[in-house]
């Protein structure tokens, strides 16, 4: 079933949340609630959309009727096409984007995608940012912090500095974490690692997450229950064959085919409110030489 959801009114097509002052998370209307919510950070001078996500929605004119009247600018937490793919609306505006993520943006491009057929769309260049970069928005400051690609090689997460909210893509969230990126050769050693460095660089400045998917903020100590996830994976305890979730099939559109091509080996590890999917195939560094 097809629903034109653009058609309705602007402010019937989003459910804004307030997560922190001046800080909103947009739930887009949609059959399956998947896709990515985009969150709305606003300073003194400038306000910034952390992902614009693949809504068939009318995002610009909301942000900019019911959200801010700041001048706008995007920043992307990792290059797929369900956070990147609405960046075309915002081609006149700054957009923040590992160069990772652009390369593969520009590679996407190229192919046909009936899931994204926006992504040709809107010829921007975006500004390249890297680990420890800061985005000025007035008043208000975002810093960049490098993660190695669990999910994705792109990834980068934007640690807000006056009010403490960690927006971690897809790198990090509530409902399950897929360890996949890199054609499926990253493993649970290398996201504890990842999880223990990031944990390191944030040292004590964030309050919550923020991730796109499946319910914002959560609770910062989320990050340490998810290191002792994959502790336990590491240790032996092997997750659920069953991995469905509400936002998450037994095969999933558009994800990278190395991790998933061999379902019999994918499980669903659930520890203190966190979860992970992943290959049993790769679980330490070794398994993926």
């Amino acid at each position: 079933m097809s629903i034109d959801f653009r058609s309705l009114p602007v402010n019937k097509q989003f459910m804004r949340v307030l997560v922190k002052p001046d800080t909103w998370l947009l739930n887009g209307i949609s059959l399956d609630n998947a896709a990515p919510h985009p969150h709305v950070v606003i300073g003194d001078d400038k306000a910034i959309i952390i992902d614009t996500t693949d809504l068939n929605l009318e995002l610009r004119k909301y942000v900019e009727q019911y959200v801010t009247d700041k001048p706008l600018m995007v920043a992307s937490t990792h290059s797929h096409g369900d956070h990147t793919a609405n960046n075309y609306m915002f081609s006149d505006c700054p957009i923040y984007m590992t160069e990772v993520a652009w390369k593969e943006i520009q590679e996407n491009r190229k192919k046909k995608d009936d899931r994204h057929p926006d992504w040709a769309l809107g010829d921007y260049t975006p500004i390249i940012i890297g680990d420890g970069d800061i985005i000025d928005l007035g008043g208000r400051k975002l810093e960049c912090i490098k993660f190695c690609g669990c999910h994705s090689d792109s990834s980068i997460v934007y640690l807000d500095l006056k009010y403490g909210c960690l927006f971690t893509g897809d790198e990090f969230e509530g409902g399950q974490v897929l360890v996949m990126g890199a054609k499926g050769k990253n493993c649970i050693e290398m996201y504890r690692d990842n999880l223990v460095e990031l944990k390191k660089k944030i040292n004590g400045r964030a309050t919550c997450i923020c991730p796109p998917h499946n319910g914002s903020p959560i609770d910062i100590l989320l990050l340490d229950y998810m290191i002792e996830n994959c502790e336990r994976i590491m240790a032996g305890h092997e997750g659920m064959k069953d991995v469905r979730s509400m936002t998450f099939g037994l095969n999933p559109h558009g994800y990278d085919i190395g991790m998933f091509a061999d379902m019999d080996n994918v499980r669903r590890s659930e520890w203190m409110g966190t979860s992970l999917v992943y290959n049993t195939k790769r679980i330490f560094y070794k398994d993926c030489e």
